[in-house]
């Protein structure tokens, strides 16, 4: 290949690179469904609405004879205070059910209940004895105990808003005046985002990530099918094949992510941030992981690699980058006030992050230059080892 890139050449290759792309609707279609299937299959599971932890409650409360002759039933209260749990939005956060004591180990192992709550037979006699104001001498304080599986993800939230609720309850019931008040306030003016909600940024990343799929494909087809040979013979400057597949790798990168929040959206999600900034992160994303195909390429000879041996860095990107579910990150070493962390060795941690933060928690560019500086960065790091690893492998004699 000569040095000395020519614009109808360039247009020709892109022509072809273009057809061969679409040509093969097979790999195009998986590339261009497979996150919108994750959103749809993720909404099922998450996105109708906030968390329901469910309760199981044994009342055993005999209830008091309060002053004036008047039946008291704490638990029967406590219950209805329980069941009046809602989010600032209105929905419910805790579905609770009366259950008998020897029913409680069963939910709890079936995760028919995230926590079992036991009201004492001396609860509403506690409150009506603090209420009167008699000494606490007369009696111990009564357990309200809870019971839960460490082993179920749901038991300490459940736990947490049942103990909120029954403190704010006795509160209210023994006519105690706590001396603080709670304020909680969010960073942001955006309303509390469900689990669907905060998964969507990384499902839209996800389909960028199968433009590894495509970008390698296009390179090893052309070593597959021995055609690269005659790409070395001719005038095709290596810039100009690789800028004609980055463009093509492009588009089809814009596609799925265009379908993929198209999707997110018929089925209700809607952001917080600006769709620009969005196009511009998917943008960088695209050419990101054109520069990782490149680096994926150079170590596979034959499609049949690409879908076998391919996935492993897949994989890799999708877990590691935090595409399906967040993770925590592996801290190398420390540059000022931020950490460097083995997971922002891959581009598309940066892609997700910036994404999260301008879609769900409404940032500007100026708040995620950051991000994107890494993904340049990153990119460009990725395409030089690329280029070099494939020119090396697939190309010797190139100059």
């Amino acid at each position: 290949m000569r040095l000395g890139p020519s614009l109808p050449r360039l247009l020709s290759v892109f022509r072809k690179e273009m057809t061969e792309t679409f040509r093969d609707w097979k790999m195009l279609s998986m590339t261009l469904t497979f996150a919108p299937f994750f959103v749809l299959l993720m909404y099922a599971y998450l996105g109708h609405t906030t968390p329901v932890y469910q309760v199981a409650v044994v009342d055993l409360d005999e209830g008091a004879e309060a002053a004036g002759g008047i039946t008291f039933q704490g638990g029967e209260e406590l219950l209805m205070a329980l069941r009046a749990v809602r989010t600032p939005e209105g929905e419910e956060v805790l579905r609770v059910r009366e259950a008998a004591p020897e029913e409680v180990e069963g939910l709890l192992e079936s995760r028919r209940a995230d926590v079992a709550l036991t009201i004492p037979r001396e609860f509403s006699q506690a409150l009506v004895r603090f209420r009167e104001g008699r000494p606490v001498s007369e009696a111990p304080p009564v357990p309200v105990k809870s019971l839960g599986d460490a082993g179920n993800p749901d038991y300490l939230m459940a736990a947490v808003w049942v103990d909120m609720t029954i403190l704010a309850y006795v509160e209210y019931a023994s006519g105690i005046q706590s001396p603080l008040v709670l304020q909680p306030e969010t960073t942001s003016g955006a309303v509390s985002l469900n689990d669907f909600e905060l998964y969507v940024p990384g499902l839209l990343i996800l389909s960028l990530m199968m433009l590894m799929f495509t970008a390698a494909g296009a390179l090893i087809r052309e070593k597959d099918k021995g055609t690269i040979v005659r790409l070395r013979l001719s005038n095709l400057t290596v810039f100009e094949w690789l800028l004609s597949v980055t463009a093509t790798q492009l588009i089809v990168g814009i596609l799925a992510l265009a379908l993929t929040y198209a999707t997110a959206w018929g089925v209700g999600y809607r952001a917080n941030g600006s769709l620009l900034i969005l196009l511009l992160v998917g943008a960088l994303g695209s050419l990101s992981m054109m520069a990782f195909s490149v680096l994926v390429a150079a170590f596979l000879r034959t499609v049949f690699d690409l879908v076998t041996v391919g996935c492993f860095p897949f994989f890799v990107l999708m877990f590691f980058s935090g595409g399906m579910f967040p993770l925590p990150g592996i801290p190398l070493f420390q540059i000022g006030d931020r950490a460097v962390e083995l997971n922002g060795m891959l581009p598309t941690t940066h892609a997700i992050t910036a994404l999260n933060r301008v879609l769900s928690y409404g940032a500007g560019v100026g708040d995620i230059l950051f991000e994107l500086g890494a993904l340049v960065l990153l990119t460009v790091a990725l395409y030089l080892l690329g280029v070099w690893a494939f020119t090396r492998r697939h190309m010797p004699a190139v100059g």
